[in-house]
C-alpha cells in the first residue's frame, strides 16, 4: 500500500534523495548514557517487530521538510505507530495509514508551519469575552500534547490555562474526509471543575465540552469533511487506566448527549456542519435573550478558528 497516494495525501512528495529521520531521530541525544543506549534499544526492537511498517512510517516522515522540525521538537513522533494511539480498533498498520493520511491533509492546505508553532507552544486562534469581562481564548496544540489521543489539540483557556481540551485528527473513511476525536478532557487539579462551572457560567451557559466538539465539527465542514468519529469508552487508548478506576468520564454518555450514532465497532459517529442557530420557537421567551448570547459566543469562536486555520491555509 502506497501511504502517500489519495486524495487526502497530497501534501506528502519525496523532498529527500537522503532520509534525514531515521530511528535514531526517536531518541534525544540530549539523554544520559545509559537512558539513551536502554531507549534507542526498545525502538529498534519495536521496529524489528514492525520491519516493514516502520519502513513505511519512516518513508512517510522523509517525505515533507516539515517532519524534520516536528520529530526534532518532539521525537517521540516515531512512536505513535508502536503503541495504542487515537482508537484500540486500529492496528499498527492503520496508525500508519491515519498518521500518513492526516499530515498529507494539513500540508495539502499550507498548515505545516502552523504545526510546527502548535508543536512548540499554544498557537492562539482566536478569543471571546464572558459577562464579566473574563477573555477565554482558543488555542491549538500539536503532535506531544495528548499524544496518544491525536496529532492536533483544540484548546478553551483562560489566562493561558487550559479550561477544556479536545484531541483530533484528519483521517479518511470509503474515500472521503472524516473527523477523529480521540479525546475530550477537563483540567486537573482540585480546582478543575469549578474552572469550568465558572467558564460556563461566563459563556452564557455554554459548556465548554460540547462547545469544543461544537467547533471541531465547524472545522470539519469548513474543510469539506463529511463526518467526525468520535471514540468510545470500550475503545479508549487509555481503557486499562478507565478499568481501574483512574479515569471516570463517560465519553458514551457525551457521544449520546449529543445525538451521536453508535457504530458498529464500538465508536460514535456525527455529521459535520455548521454552528445550528437556536429553534426560538421551542425556547421559552424569556430565556431567548440568553440563548442568543449563548449563540453569538459559539459563532465567533466558529468564524475565527475558521479563519485562523481554513483561510489562513488557502493565503
Amino acid at each position: 500500500m502506497n501511504f502517500q497516494e489519495g486524495p487526502l495525501a497530497g501534501g506528502l512528495e519525496t523532498f529527500f534523495l537522503t532520509p534525514s529521520i531515521t530511528l535514531r531521530s526517536g531518541v534525544p541525544a540530549s539523554l544520559p548514557t545509559s537512558q539513551y543506549w536502554r531507549e534507542r534499544l526498545k525502538l529498534h526492537a519495536r521496529a524489528l517487530f514492525h520491519r516493514r511498517v516502520t519502513g513505511q512510517w519512516l518513508r512517510v516522515l522523509n517525505a515533507h521538510p516539515v517532519f524534520c522540525d516536528l520529530v526534532r521538537d518532539s521525537p517521540k513522533l516515531l512512536y505513535k505507530i508502536y503503541r495504542p494511539y487515537m482508537s484500540n480498533v486500529l492496528c499498527a498498520e492503520a496508525r500508519l495509514r491515519v498518521l500518513a493520511i492526516h499530515y498529507g491533509f494539513v500540508f495539502s492546505r499550507g498548515l505545516g508551519p502552523m504545526i510546527v508553532a502548535a508543536a512548540r507552544a499554544g498557537v492562539p486562534l482566536g478569543s471571546v469575552e464572558g459577562k464579566t469581562g473574563t477573555v477565554y481564548e482558543l488555542q491549538l496544540r500539536a503532535v506531544s500534547t495528548m499524544e496518544r489521543e491525536g496529532e492536533l489539540v483544540l484548546q478553551l483557556c483562560e489566562s493561558g490555562t487550559p479550561v477544556f481540551s479536545l484531541a483530533f485528527t484528519f483521517a479518511e473513511e470509503a474515500g472521503a474526509a472524516i473527523v477523529c476525536i480521540g479525546c475530550i478532557q477537563g483540567p486537573k487539579g482540585g480546582d478543575g471543575l469549578e474552572s469550568i462551572r465558572t467558564a460556563t457560567r461566563e459563556l452564557h451557559g455554554v459548556r465548554p465540552k460540547h462547545l469544543l466538539v461544537t467547533l471541531v465539527r465547524q472545522l470539519g465542514y469548513a474543510f469539506g469533511c463529511g463526518r467526525v468519529r468520535l471514540v468510545g469508552n470500550a475503545n479508549r487508548v487509555v481503557h486499562g487506566a478507565i478499568r481501574r478506576g483512574k479515569v471516570l468520564a463517560d465519553y458514551d454518555q457525551m457521544w449520546n448527549e449529543l445525538g451521536a450514532e453508535r457504530r458498529a465497532d464500538g465508536d460514535y459517529g456525527l455529521a459535520c456542519e455548521p454552528v445550528q442557530e437556536p429553534d426560538m420557537e421551542q425556547i421559552q421567551s424569556k430565556k431567548r435573550s440568553e440563548a442568543r448570547r449563548r449563540h453569538a459566543v459559539v459563532v465567533e469562536l466558529a468564524d475565527a478558528l475558521v479563519a485562523s486555520l481554513v483561510f489562513t491555509g488557502r493565503a
